[in-house]
């Protein structure tokens, strides 16, 4: 090949770059909002059946590997409205245990104390079996619950993980009423944390929303009155 062939190699291979650029950036923004929208129909399928089946579901969000399942259990879950309740709780029954001698425990002696944080399995229908995994390319950022604080829980920095490692896990939870928590959650752009969808779940009306923009958790539900009228 002579050097004006090359050239002209090189300047055809720069403008289908300069194309397809922008098409796989579109390409992954579409996948970003796929993904929050799932996730939101999911929410607004597990209110429905959390009334009708009188049990609480959690959805499980492993953060480093970026992927989600739902599990059911029992009605009367404990769910905490600030880290400090759930660490005080959490120090109650680690002190019940210590009763119990690692031989007793493996026995199943204090099943019934475990049994308080609420006991949670897989679901069996078909959509919800495995692990859901968000898009190539696209991560969790951070999921937001009063029980996490007001900086929720976010991935940690260990890297990629083996597969019998445990991730970073956040859960967020529906009750048996239909309602759900408080629940935020920021799926973006792998490269880029500004870029990217929030998810937002309602809990008094059970609205689930999703924002391109940014949402202060802790601001979520500011267009709420801090009192209610007065009744004359």
């Amino acid at each position: 090949m002579t050097l004006i062939e090359i050239m002209v190699v090189i300047a055809i291979l720069g403008l289908i770059a300069l194309v397809a650029i922008p098409t796989l950036s579109g390409l992954l923004d579409l996948q970003q909002r796929a993904a929050v929208k799932e996730l939101a129909s999911t929410y607004t399928w597990l209110m429905d059946e959390a009334a009708l089946r009188n049990a609480t579901f959690r959805v499980a969000y492993d953060l480093d590997r970026s992927t989600w399942k739902v599990e059911v259990g029992d009605p009367n879950t404990v769910v905490f409205s600030t880290p400090e309740e759930r660490e005080e709780f959490d120090e109650e029954l680690e002190d019940e245990m210590k009763r119990y001698t690692k031989r007793e425990l493996e026995e199943g002696a204090g099943a019934d104390i475990e049994e308080k944080r609420g006991r949670f399995e897989g679901l069996t229908d078909p959509a919800f079996v495995t692990e859901q995994e968000l898009p190539r390319g696209t991560k969790i950022a951070w999921v937001y619950t009063p029980q996490y604080g007001d900086d929720g829980v976010r991935p940690s920095d260990q890297g990629e993980l083996e597969d019998d490692e445990a991730g970073t896990m956040a859960y967020t939870y529906i009750f048996d009423d239909g309602t759900a928590e408080l629940t935020v959650i920021r799926i973006v752009d792998e490269d880029d944390d500004e870029d990217g969808w929030t998810l937002v779940i309602e809990p008094a009306s059970g609205r689930v929303r999703i924002e391109e923009d940014l949402v202060d958790p802790t601001e979520a539900m500011a267009w709420l009155p801090s009192e209610g009228p007065s009744i004359q």
